[in-house]
């Protein structure tokens, strides 16, 4: 369970505080106490993983981060999604227009409760890769339980999870996976986890899916190369059909096909118009995140995170691992429109969550926001300048990006500068093995080179954290 920080609760007489209780002991008595046999029912034991993955260990030569998303292009299918219990009753109609006006508009200073566990869903190319290594990299500290497929840096909730250690509950999760609201309170109920996403500026996130995900090299192949301009707008044209359904896929409303536009379009009625289905759906978003944060704002974002999980400034620390090594292409003012037309879910959604996101920050104080990000920005700068020898870079893949060479603090000091340049698909695998394992409890060996690194890293992670020395 993470730590959190108790906040001052007002009672409101004795019928207020008479219903508390009432409440607190109805919650106990419902919820069931985890235990390794319950979870080996449902799950499988740690001993039928371990079995399994042998060969699904991969060293650091075998995986290396190329991009702030570490998926790999090639590999990008559609989940198959459910509709069973998907669509709750925020299906609106005409009604949903009204969607622009925050349905929590008298956001007050301090008027929130913290939460002990977090579901993060996903979405590709908004800087999640580096929120993921922070998550994870808090886990491995405060020795948390996460939702995972084991050796698997995707999240199918209606796969075979990965048990948490015996007398523990699910606390994280954060990787890849459609969100399936109906299944994840199942996991991590909403009452005691705090929903979160986050969203990028529709332009910029088509543009880095389109170069990161093959979009572009497939119309270089095509028509030769030219211009990303030129070649986003014939990209465009060939898929802007009228009269068709609107185009989700890797490049185009991703983050509307993460938070399973999809599944809960196929509920509504037929004869609903384009327009009604994206407010009934950013309704429905709205409703079951708690918190949306925003890329272009990250350190504020990441404050507010803390002050809603009772965290510390310094489990926050991420670190700018990529300094591209090609100049930006910027798209003409022409083709970005364009974009946004085809993009019209995750437009829409971004408008939306980019107005609440102020209200969030009036709950947790605009001052205190201020105040806290410059204190994070200072503590991080620190960091990274510790852990990055900023005069060498070392080349992270084939697409162009480069890191920073890590100096002897981040590489003999502080173990916890390198695990947060890892790539989340080996990190999961390192997850997945301390999981099973009890932290490393009924391990015998490590099963390659890389698989020790790691284990050693974590190892040292671990103990740097129980002695209070983890900046």
């Amino acid at each position: 369970m993470i730590p959190i920080k108790p906040k001052q609760l007002k009672y409101f007489g004795v019928t207020a505080l008479s219903l508390t209780l009432i409440f607190v002991l109805h919650y106990i008595t419902q919820t069931p106490v985890s235990s390794e046999t319950s979870f080996v029912s449902s799950h499988g034991s740690p001993e039928d993983f371990q079995a399994t993955s042998e060969d699904l260990v991969s060293t650091p030569e075998d995986i290396v981060s190329t991009s702030e998303d570490s998926d790999n292009p090639s590999s990008h299918e559609d989940n198959h999604e459910s509709s069973e219990g998907e669509i709750e009753a925020s299906q609106e109609t005409s009604d949903s227009k009204q969607v622009a006006a925050s349905q929590d508009s008298g956001a007050e200073e301090g008027s929130f409760q913290t939460k002990q566990n977090l579901m993060f869903v996903k979405t590709h190319k908004c800087g999640t890769s580096t929120l993921v290594n922070v998550f994870y990299l808090l886990g491995v500290r405060r020795r948390l339980n996460f939702v995972i497929n084991p050796y698997t840096h995707k999240v199918n909730v209606n796969g075979r999870l990965l048990p948490p250690r015996p007398g523990g509950q699910y606390n994280i999760q954060c990787q890849h996976g459609t969100f399936r609201p109906s299944k994840e309170h199942e996991i991590l109920p909403k009452e005691t986890s705090l929903y979160v996403t986050i969203l990028r500026s529709p332009v910029s996130h088509f543009t880095s899916a389109f170069n990161f995900f093959g979009a572009a090299n497939m119309m270089k192949k095509k028509y030769g190369e030219q211009e990303l301009d030129v070649l986003v707008g014939k990209y465009l044209s060939e898929r802007v059909e009228p009269d068709k359904p609107p185009v989700i896929n890797m490049e185009v409303n991703s983050a509307a096909r993460d938070l399973g536009y999809k599944t809960f379009a196929q509920a509504l009625p037929s004869n609903m118009s384009l327009e009604d289905k994206i407010n009934s759906f950013v309704s429905h978003i709205d409703k079951e995140l708690d918190y949306v944060m925003i890329t272009e704002r990250m350190d504020e974002s990441l404050v507010i995170l803390k002050e809603y999980l009772g965290w510390e400034l310094s489990d926050l620390f991420y670190l700018n691992r990529m300094v591209s090594s090609k100049p930006k292409a910027v798209l003409s003012e022409q083709t970005q429109q364009r974009v946004l037309e085809i993009d019209a879910i995750d437009r829409q959604l971004y408008e939306h969550f980019n107005r609440t996101f102020e209200q969030h920050i009036e709950r947790v104080g605009r001052e205190k926001v201020q105040i806290l990000v410059g204190e994070f920005r200072r503590m991080r700068n620190e960091f990274e300048d510790k852990c990055f020898d900023k005069t060498r870079e070392v080349q992270r893949g084939p697409y162009g990006s480069a890191s920073w060479a890590l100096s002897d603090y981040g590489e003999n000091k502080n173990q916890a500068c390198s695990f947060l340049q890892e790539g989340d698909v080996l990190l999961t695998t390192a997850i997945t093995d301390l999981q099973i394992s009890y932290d490393y409890k009924n391990i015998n060996a490590c099963k390659s080179a890389g698989n020790c690194i790691m284990q050693a890293t974590i190892r040292k992670i671990q103990q740097d954290y129980d002695n209070n020395r983890i900046t």
